[in-house]
């Protein structure tokens, strides 16, 4: 996360703009370059569904995905939503239909699949 003396050039990307396609080739040697340098092999899935839902939360401009260990010392990610602050959405505030302000938990999500080996096929 970042902290509060962010500039104000960062500031003004904090949006659901952040971001752009950078093609395979750069990607891919991107990918490379990372698993080289750190010998990290693997990737984490994360579902469509939970994404959907960490995303459809009032607020919420983007992603913050943090490496973490799970409860048995496993590489994975934690994925919560964020809003244009950079602050994570981990209360939502809101109004039902009977006009009564509800508040519940935000989506703090994990439960990926590591799949290792993937990269030999595309470099």
């Amino acid at each position: 996360m970042l902290n509060k003396q962010t500039t104000q050039k960062e500031e003004a990307r904090l949006d659901a703009n952040v971001g752009e396609h950078i093609g395979y080739e750069l990607g891919a040697k991107m990918i490379k370059d990372y698993y080289d340098k750190y010998n990290d092999n693997g990737y984490q899935f994360i579902g469509k569904n939970i994404l959907t839902q960490i995303l459809d939360q009032p607020g919420c401009v983007g992603l913050n995905i943090f490496k973490a260990l799970n409860e048995v010392g496993e590489r994975t990610y934690v994925v919560t939503g964020v809003d244009s602050e950079v602050q994570p959405l981990l209360e939502i505030t809101a109004v039902n239909k009977n006009g009564e302000i509800n508040h519940k938990e935000g989506i703090v999500a994990d439960r990926n699949i590591t799949i290792k080996g993937w990269y030999d096929d595309i470099f």
